[in-house]
């Protein structure tokens, strides 16, 4: 198996709030993409998303450096029915507590439910040192995590792996401007201010 790195590998304690919007939006392609195929991982945590560093890829050609990794699968299971329609299963044991206690899950929601988790541990991370949370990240952590109701049927109190990173991308490209039109008011003042004191 080839060397990767943790999480933490990933430097966020003074990187653009883009750098960890990126790092979420590749877990979510991977869980996305599992669930194209009708692929439940079921134990997704901080301890089986891992990293790929420089050093790493120089050790094995497989690997690319700058690509996240879901590993782990022996927990995982192909379903018969797709995102939207799969009722829920027992769940196996897992590194993520299930809210309220319950037993039984939507496989593919319990993929989210447990995204949420993550992610609310990577913001804590990012949010070492600085003041508050993205409110934006925040509110989506929240919706990732949901109102969990014991649903039975397929469940719909959070939303899908596609559609969390639909919404996501949505979020990357309004920080990503943001950021632009801070750094164009900090260009603006700068001129301004050198200006005047060259009067």
């Amino acid at each position: 198996m080839p060397r990767l790195s943790e999480l933490n590998a990933i430097y966020l304690y003074d990187a653009p709030l883009t750098v960890l919007v990126d790092l979420f939006l590749q877990i979510l392609e991977g869980v996305e993409y599992l669930h194209s195929w009708q692929i439940a991982h079921l134990d997704l945590c901080t301890g089986n998303i891992l990293a790929a560093v420089d050093k790493d890829a120089v050790h094995d050609k497989r690997i690319e450096a700058g690509k996240i990794y879901l590993i782990d699968f022996q927990m995982s299971r192909q379903l018969r029915l797709p995102p939207g329609q799969q009722p829920a299963i027992l769940l196996p044991e897992t590194q993520v507590r299930p809210p309220g206690g319950i037993k039984h899950f939507d496989p593919y929601s319990w993929d989210v439910y447990c995204l949420g988790d993550v992610f609310q541990r990577r913001l804590k991370k990012y949010c070492f040192m600085r003041p508050g949370e993205p409110w934006i990240i925040r509110r989506y952590i929240r919706w990732l995590t949901g109102t969990e109701r014991g649903c039975m049927a397929s469940c719909h109190c959070r939303p899908t792996a596609r559609r969390a990173r639909q919404v996501l991308t949505m979020i990357r490209w309004v920080v990503s401007v943001s950021m632009g039109l801070e750094r164009l008011a900090t260009l603006f003042i700068s001129v301004f201010n050198w200006h005047a004191i060259a009067e």
